[in-house]
Parts: C-alpha cells; sequence; structure tokens
C-alpha cells in the first residue's frame, strides 16, 4: 500500500503543491494556520478597503460589510470549517476504508478486486484534471459574469460605488469567492470518490454477516464514516443562514415566509448526503434473506429436536422413573433461548448501513445554523414565553 494509500483527502495537485513549498511540514497544528491563513486572505483586504471607504461599518443608507452577514458567515465561519473539519473528516474515513480489507468482508479470492477498487478511486484523487476542473468552476462565473449586481435588490451595499465593483468588491469578486468556491468544491470532490468507492462495493462480493451485533451485516462502520460528510450541511447552512438574515434584515422577510426554503435544505441535504449508502441496501437485502432461510431451517430441526427431547422426559417424569432427566439438569433450554436471541437479532438486521443517528446527526449539522434565525424572528422574551408555554 503507498503511502497516504487509504486517504481521501493527502492527494491531488493541492496537496502536492503544499508538499513542494514545504507546507506540510514543521507545522504541529497545520489545519489552524491553513484556517487563519485563508480568512487572513479572503477577509482582511475587504476589512481595509472598506475601512477607507467609509463602507465597513453598519450604516442606514445601505449593506455595509459588518452589517453583510452572508459574507461573514461565509468567510468568517464557513470557510476556515472546511479547512479545520479535513484531518479528522480524514481520519475516519481512512479508518473505513482500511476496514473494508480488514475485517474480512472480503473473501481472499475477491481481494484483488477491492485493491483494484481502492485503486481506482487514489488514481482519482491524485490525478490533477479533477481539481483543475474544480478551480476552473470556481473561477467560472468570475470569467463569464457580464457585470456586477447587487447582492439584494434594491439594496446598496458595500461592494459597489455607481454600479461599478469598488476596491474591497474587487477582491471579493477575485479572490475571497473564488477560494471559497474552490475549497467546497475540493470537499465535493472527496464526496464524489467516497460515492465512488461504495457503489463499486457490491461487485467486490462482499462477506456479510447477517447475524453481527452492529444490526447491519458488518457494515455499521461506513455509517459512522459517513457522518464526516455532515460538515457539507453545516456549512451550507451557515451560508443559508447569513443569506436570509440578510433577507429579514434589509427586505423585512419573515421568518414564516422562509419556512418551507429552511425545511427543504435540511431534509433535501440530509437525504443527498446519505444517500450513497442505498447503494448497499440489495447486497444487505439479499445477505437477510439467505440468512433467514437458513436460520430458519435450523431453527425447524432445533424446536423438533427440544421438543422430542423434553416431551420423552415429561413422560419419564409421569412414569416416576427415578433416573429421569428435568429441564434444569441440562443447558437445552439456555442453548434454545440463546438461539432464539441470534434469530430475533437477525429479524431485526437493518437493510441500509446507517441507523437514525446517523441521519440525525446530518440533519442536525444542517439544522443548527438556522437556530439563530429564530432571535431574529422574534425578541428573547417572546422565546422565553412560548418555550414555557409548551413546556407547561
Amino acid at each position: 500500500m503507498p503511502q497516504h494509500g487509504y486517504s481521501l483527502m493527502r492527494g491531488g495537485l493541492v496537496h502536492r503543491l503544499m508538499h513542494a513549498t514545504g507546507v506540510l511540514r514543521g507545522h504541529a497544528h497545520l489545519s489552524w494556520w491553513l484556517a487563519g491563513g485563508l480568512v487572513a486572505v479572503s477577509l482582511v483586504p475587504p476589512l481595509v478597503l472598506t475601512a477607507l471607504d467609509g463602507t465597513l461599518l453598519p450604516r442606514r443608507d445601505g449593506m455595509a460589510l459588518l452589517g453583510d452577514y452572508a459574507t461573514l458567515s461565509r468567510l468568517l465561519l464557513a470557510l476556515p470549517l472546511l479547512v479545520l473539519a479535513a484531518p479528522h473528516a480524514d481520519a475516519l474515513l481512512r479508518n473505513a476504508l482500511r476496514q473494508l480489507g480488514h475485517a474480512s468482508l472480503v473473501p481472499p479470492r475477491r481481494s484483488a478486486h477491492l485493491d483494484q477498487l481502492l485503486q481506482r478511486v487514489r488514481r482519482g484523487r491524485d490525478s490533477p484534471i479533477p481539481e483543475l476542473l474544480c478551480l476552473l468552476i470556481a473561477l467560472a462565473p468570475l470569467l463569464l459574469a457580464g457585470h456586477a449586481v447587487n447582492l439584494l435588490p434594491g439594496v446598496a451595499d458595500w461592494r459597489l460605488h455607481a454600479g461599478q465593483l469598488t476596491a474591497a468588491g474587487r477582491w471579493y469578486e477575485w479572490v475571497s469567492v473564488p477560494l471559497f468556491r474552490l475549497l467546497g468544491l475540493l470537499w465535493l470532490w472527496r464526496f464524489v470518490l467516497w460515492t465512488v468507492l461504495l457503489c463499486g462495493l457490491p461487485r467486490v462480493g462482499l462477506r456479510l454477516h447477517a447475524e453481527h451485533p452492529d444490526g447491519a451485516g458488518g457494515l455499521a462502520f461506513l455509517g459512522l464514516a459517513q457522518e464526516r460528510f455532515a460538515i457539507l450541511a453545516l456549512a451550507g447552512g451557515l451560508l443559508l443562514a447569513g443569506a436570509c438574515i440578510n433577507q429579514m434584515v434589509w427586505l423585512g422577510e419573515s421568518l414564516y415566509a422562509l419556512r418551507h426554503l429552511l425545511a427543504g435544505y435540511v431534509v433535501g441535504v440530509t437525504a443527498l448526503l446519505i444517500a450513497p449508502l442505498l447503494v448497499l441496501m440489495p447486497t444487505l437485502m439479499r445477505a437477510k434473506r439467505h440468512a433467514l432461510f437458513r436460520f430458519d431451517a435450523l431453527g425447524n430441526r432445533a424446536a423438533a429436536a427440544f421438543d422430542r427431547r423434553w416431551q420423552a422426559a415429561g413422560a419419564d417424569a409421569a412414569a416416576d422413573t427415578p433416573d429421569a432427566d428435568t429441564l434444569l439438569d441440562h443447558g437445552d433450554a439456555s442453548a434454545y433461548a440463546d438461539f432464539s436471541g441470534v434469530y430475533q437479532g437477525l429479524a431485526r438486521m437493518s437493510v441500509v448501513p446507517f441507523t437514525r443517528w446517523n441521519l440525525l446527526w446530518i440533519a442536525l449539522h444542517a439544522a443548527l445554523p438556522l437556530c439563530p434565525l429564530a432571535l431574529m424572528a422574534m425578541s428573547v422574551d417572546e422565546l422565553l414565553k412560548k418555550l414555557v408555554g409548551i413546556l407547561a
């Protein structure tokens, strides 16, 4: 296995450039340094330039930079969040990839197919073409845009003056936004690579054990790994929350009018991030069905043997035979109860490799940034009264 062979993040053009420039060496907290550096590059110049233009602090005649909640949530929260979450997500995803080959999920005769699948994922990770396409897509709106438009229709904002981009606006449009888009697209590319891996697993020939105690045939660890992409839901929620706060503050929109958008986002992003695991549903259904057939036949034989033995023992006891066995003298009842427990666990086996808690974890990441909107819609006193009324 080559270096970083199980990693989804440690590869590609950006990683090689960082390694060649020495950025990856000599820093114990590299992600923090990178996050701080990207925030500084994307946000500090607009702060300085708007301070010189007089559009930094909130004002009544237009939206200043510090009153632009969409921009602040994008550059001050979502951007560093994507950087800081990458190492932790990569560690768990790397362990999940390693688990595929070390947990007896693939028979030895099929291990070559798993190696081919992992090599295909690594080739996609290390190829410079996808990341160059990500860069092109990040710059495409800038290259294709004909003219600058207001962030909010009818509201003057800090990026424009007399219909033209200011110096701060040019930095934001040419540097800050493409940088954020590129970072988000790199995350999405890793999500695509993970999805390719999941789609290829059924063809590898997984050897699942339907009676596995994790309740998912031994694949429950994939649901835990999928949770790492909840950071995309959190980042998207921050962007949505910032845009909605701008709508509420500057255009007078109500939280009630935005309810369908907010609910649709939480449900939609949760379904999108969990959907790749559904490709394993047919494999799990087949494993459960075959195991139920086997255990049904075994259960019939066990029940018949148990019934024959203790019917005869009951007859001996009724005849007052001195050496008659009793149920307490043997472990048959305990063994039969153990078999029943295994069968009940098999019958409850999930046909998807995730639990409701995996879904809830992703949904909470999507919904958490939207909670402050409630404080924008009503005062703290009103919110407390409603909570007390519900609880009382």
